[in-house]
């Protein structure tokens, strides 16, 4: 039977099952009542799915619960998940929002293309390097969307094909320079990290350091390139994608990366 086709009885079975479980934990129904400023007889009919609480009623068992409207009709098994993110977002916002994280200045890291370069995972003598974009959505939060290239994909198994290679995330400001965090789309690998503005001066590079899920003991330098706002750029960077061994690369890019990751 679908959901829609229940009755009023089953539903109310529904609820009472849901409130059962949410008031085990409880020391005392009493107690519990008082907080939640319900009468006892009229709780009881709740949880032995005799009757539906009032609006206002139903407002105070969610909120105390921590839950929404939505145990009225579904289990609860199946709002747990979706009500464990709701919690976190809520707390994640609250940490950002209070240190005014979220507003990331335009003229110090506008939004378009850029390069990221670090350190390979599997060569030190290599630098790995991949390609985002950064831009604002309709709230002014910096999102970054882009691509592992294949090279990398592929060695961490996850293939050629660009759905699975897609990885999106955020940049926060701190305050000195910015922090962000990443996350591949089809897997639960993560980059956190955090870079400052202007490196030896030049405004088109930004450097810092980063620490991916996969290797959480050695953090590594990375180095991003802001590329001109124009489609000829953007091509014309794309062959410096993938890995490239420190001896192929520009005097700057490779003295950065000889200095704060030393080949021993």
């Amino acid at each position: 039977m679908q959901r829609g086709e229940l009755s009023p009885a089953q539903l109310r079975q529904v609820f009472g099952e849901n409130l059962r479980r949410l008031a085990a934990d409880a020391q005392s129904v009493s107690q519990l009542c008082r907080e939640l400023g319900v009468n006892r007889t009229q709780f009881n009919r709740y949880l032995h799915a005799e009757a539906f609480p009032r609006p206002d009623v139903l407002d105070r068992i969610c909120s105390y619960f921590d839950v929404d409207a939505r145990i009225l009709l579904e289990p609860l098994d199946a709002l747990r998940e979706p009500c464990r993110q709701t919690g976190a977002l809520r707390e994640l916002t609250s940490l950002l929002s209070g240190v005014g994280a979220l507003e990331v200045p335009e003229d110090i890291l506008p939004s378009g293309v850029y390069l990221y370069r670090r350190v390979s995972s599997f060569n030190p003598g290599a630098i790995h390097c991949s390609m985002f974009a950064l831009s604002r959505d309709e709230l002014d939060v910096a999102r970054i969307r882009g691509y592992t290239p294949v090279d990398a994909s592929t060695r961490i198994g996850l293939g050629r094909k660009p759905g699975k290679r897609r990885f999106r995330g955020l940049v926060f400001r701190q305050l000195l320079g910015f922090s962000f965090v990443i996350s591949m789309e089809q897997t639960s690998i993560m980059v956190l990290g955090g870079f400052e503005s202007r490196y030896l001066g030049n405004p088109k590079f930004y450097f810092g350091t980063s620490l991916s899920t996969q290797d959480v003991l050695i953090p590594s330098p990375i180095l991003l390139e802001r590329l001109e706002p124009d489609c000829a750029a953007v091509m014309a960077a794309r062959c410096a994608l993938g890995m490239h061994e420190r001896a192929e690369l520009s005097p700057l890019l490779r003295g950065y990366f000889d200095r704060y990751a030393p080949l021993s």
